[in-house]
């Protein structure tokens, strides 16, 4: 049994987690920090699965399009690792940007295709470059036997499994169920900058998504799109996308069976919130 642990570079990391007799069994919980109830979902599933967990903190700039977006991304280290030290075998990495991203960088570039052109891929050009490039070096570092993303950032979720079969990284991909507040608003960091008045608002997304989930198969997608466009655009929020596609490749949506998502990406005021619900 190891108490908590916080490194601040992966050499250091490494050296912690290779002087056993028996490597670990090491489940990795990759986040850019300001955590939630949602991340502390993923650690303790993981905690569940492997011998130590690492979580990193690292805000990448590579999937930033918009550098006032990466200037304004909240960060709290202290109450993030306030928040995680009471778990044992659980390590934080809080590496650089040269760590991630060092001279002989291991990372090639692979093709996304289709991930990277619509809805999230279309809005923000060279973001899931910027995932896949960061996922790859951070399970690189660390070597895990399995890593736990959230099913909020359903596409970013699709890009990194796409990334691992392409790479052929030695890691399970392991999906965790989005957590919601008790009002159903998406648990998400970016959530610290809206005002009361501002979440109580953004409770549209959910709103939106529940109608599009109770009426898809009987209205069709175009027409439920309609009707759930009508109801968001009696809220304050500014619609980005709001879509339905196969929740693998993101084509198009599929009729018959049950491997589609509904997605939908808003500004409430200057803060960009995303969603999804699984149909």
């Amino acid at each position: 049994m190891i108490g908590f642990r916080t490194f601040y570079d992966f050499d250091s990391l490494r050296s912690f987690l290779n002087k056993g007799e028996k490597v670990p069994q090491i489940g990795l919980v990759p986040t850019m920090g300001a955590l939630h109830i949602g991340h502390v979902s993923l650690i303790e599933r993981a905690l569940k699965e492997n011998d130590i967990v690492v979580v990193t903190i690292f805000v990448n700039p590579k999937q930033f399009n918009n550098p006032s977006d990466l200037e304004k991304y909240p960060r709290v280290p202290e109450k993030d690792l306030a928040l995680l030290n009471v778990y044992e075998r659980v390590v934080v990495c809080m590496p650089q940007v040269n760590d991630v991203y060092p001279e002989n960088d291991p990372y090639e570039k692979i093709e996304l295709g289709l991930l990277d052109t619509v809805l999230e891929g279309e809005f923000r050009p060279g973001h899931f470059d910027g995932v896949a490039h960061v996922v790859h070096n951070l399970m690189f570092y660390t070597k895990p036997s399995k890593a736990y993303f959230g099913l909020k950032d359903v596409q970013q979720l699709s890009v990194i499994k796409h990334m691992v079969s392409s790479t052929k990284r030695p890691v399970a991909v392991v999906a965790c169920q989005t957590v919601r507040d008790a009002h159903g608003l998406a648990l998400s960091s970016r959530n610290l900058l809206l005002n009361e008045k501002k979440h109580k608002e953004a409770l549209i997304i959910y709103k939106t998504l529940s109608f599009v989930k109770a009426n898809i198969k009987l209205l069709g997608k175009e027409e439920t799109l309609k009707q759930a466009k009508a109801i968001f655009s009696q809220s304050t929020l500014e619609l980005e996308y709001l879509d339905i596609v196969n929740r693998t490749t993101f084509g198009p949506y599929e009729q018959e069976g049950d491997n589609n998502v509904c997605c939908i990406s808003a500004f409430c005021e200057k803060v960009r919130l995303i969603d999804n619900i699984l149909l």
